[in-house]
């Protein structure tokens, strides 16, 4: 079966990585302990049983037996602590359950099967925001231990997925083969192992108009990467079947805070209402997106609808006012001036996606309207991360994806991930407190209370303005079956993927 990947990965790394194709890729090749039903329920995956303490600082993880790994050796316990300790050690994403916010301070493994986790202070989301992540993908102990860590992900990969690693050729191809062994796939799938497929091929195709040519030519079998401005010629195309399902991806625009314009509230609740989402929605994802009103939408758990009352609308004539409140004066150009100073900004967001570069282009446009000048400046992903990293810009647009909103939140807007992910560079004392309670309250009303409160500071605070929140897009040939299991889920997870599709 050939994939189409609209994007080349960074590495497979589960544990390095935090990019949406890497994850898609590396999600067939290793397995979490857990992992989630389509009603966001945990499911054990290689985990069998498992128990928390009442105090939720200990959690006991028994494996199912006859697990194995795709070089042979049997999975145990020392599997999962070694991968555990990686995780917490280089992994972005990990910062739930590092020990200095209270996470993992000890790992017990009593008998090759069970594993006990010690929390320092009560982790109730731990299972379902990391435990059931292809993030903590479980590695062998001995793979670990015996590969440099830059090499785990792009030379060799060992999980106990549906298929292994094969090979990848750099802007090519990655090869996956089937792992004839695999029998435990989760209790939803209709088929728990081995895949259908002897072989999953990934063609990176970075060119939305090349994967669309692919695609009705017949030479990519299945895309999860369909624009949408080649969905209405892959609809008329009567051997291609185009399917659409809800995501709770959410792309917003982030203001850099270390630039002095931005540090004034006023400024940054004019750009706010200066920001037709409407619009962007309409040109920039042709009528498969939709406005929204957090960083976080309705398919989250743990959306507030009251953010709604407080989302800036569009009013360019209150920005105009914010602004002239703030000092800023129309220049001979229309473009705004103060102390000498022209309101010049750049814009960067990514180059290789139409809607992405369509964003820009809308929100330049839209600025314009109340004298604010945008250069937008576009680059391919691992540049303009590399440089969000750095500060290096004044407003960006990005998106983010998690099914979980607190560590999602946490990951977005701490202080703690500044740079890494907080592109912001805004710390927040009161609003770090506030995703720290809602991560550890054991209470449910106190950890709710406390992530509504840390909505409404984000959106309030103009510093984070979402934008839109797009539809998933799958485009495959008619002589792919299986199709109607992944849609009976509302994120099409990758175990479908692996073990539902099929020849017809």
């Amino acid at each position: 079966m050939i994939q189409g990947l609209g994007e080349e990965p960074e590495n497979i790394d589960p544990q390095r990585t935090n990019r949406f194709h890497s994850l898609i890729v590396l999600s067939y090749v290793v397995e979490p302990l857990f992992t989630l039903d389509k009603d966001f329920k945990v499911v054990p995956l290689l985990a069998e049983s498992y128990a928390w303490s009442a105090d939720k600082k200990t959690l006991r993880v028994v494996l199912k037996r006859d697990l194995t790994f795709h070089n042979g050796a049997p999975v145990t316990s020392a599997d999962v602590k070694a991968t555990f300790e990686r995780y917490i050690t280089v992994s972005p994403l990990s910062s739930y359950l590092r020990p200095r916010t209270g996470g993992i301070v000890g790992m017990d493994t009593p008998d090759p099967r069970t594993i006990i986790f010690r929390f320092a202070q009560p982790k109730p989301l731990a299972m379902i925001s990391d435990l059931a992540d292809a993030h903590t993908g479980i590695l062998p102990a001995s793979f670990i231990a015996s590969t440099p860590s830059t090499d785990i992900g792009i030379r060799a990969l060992i999980g106990t997925g549906p298929f292994m690693f094969k090979e990848w050729i750099p802007g090519d191809r990655i090869v996956l083969e089937r792992y004839d062994k695999y029998r435990w796939g989760p209790a939803f799938s209709p088929n728990r192992g081995p895949a259908y497929f002897q072989r999953m091929i990934f063609r990176i195709i970075p060119e939305d108009a090349t994967m669309t040519a692919e695609v009705e030519a017949g030479n990519v079998d299945l895309t999860f990467d369909v624009t949408p401005a080649g969905l209405q010629r892959l609809r008329a195309n009567p051997n291609v079947v185009v399917m659409q399902a809800p995501t709770y991806s959410v792309q917003y625009l982030v203001l850099n805070m270390e630039r002095w314009f931005f540090q004034n509230a006023k400024v940054r609740q004019a750009i706010a209402h200066s920001i037709d989402k409407e619009a962007i929605a309409r040109a920039a994802w042709l009528g498969v997106g939709r406005p929204v009103d957090g960083l976080i939408n309705e398919a989250t758990i743990g959306y507030w609808p009251g953010v709604k009352q407080y989302a800036y609308r569009y009013d360019v004539e209150r920005a105009k006012a914010l602004l002239a409140e703030a000092g800023w004066r129309p220049g001979p150009d229309g473009i705004l001036r103060k102390d000498g100073d022209r309101f010049e900004v750049t814009l960067i967001t990514f180059s290789n996606i139409d809607q992405w570069r369509r964003a820009g282009v809308i929100v330049q446009s839209q600025l314009k309207q109340v004298g604010i000048d945008v250069k937008v400046e576009t680059a391919e992903v691992g540049a303009t991360y590399d440089r969000a990293r750095a500060g290096a810009f004044d407003i960006g647009i990005f998106r983010n994806t998690w099914w979980l909103g607190q560590p999602y939140l946490y990951f977005l807007t701490h202080s703690s991930n500044i740079p890494s992910s907080n592109f912001s560079r805004w710390p927040n004392s009161l609003l770090d407190r506030l995703l720290e309670t809602a991560g550890n309250a054991v209470d449910d009303a106190e950890r709710e209370q406390a992530l509504n409160r840390v909505q409404r500071i984000i959106i309030e605070s103009a510093v984070w303005v979402p934008l839109v929140s797009n539809t998933s897009l799958l485009a495959a040939k008619k002589s792919v079956g299986g199709l109607e299991v992944l849609g009976s889920h509302p994120w099409w997870p990758v175990h479908l993927r692996a073990l539902a599709l099929r020849r017809k």
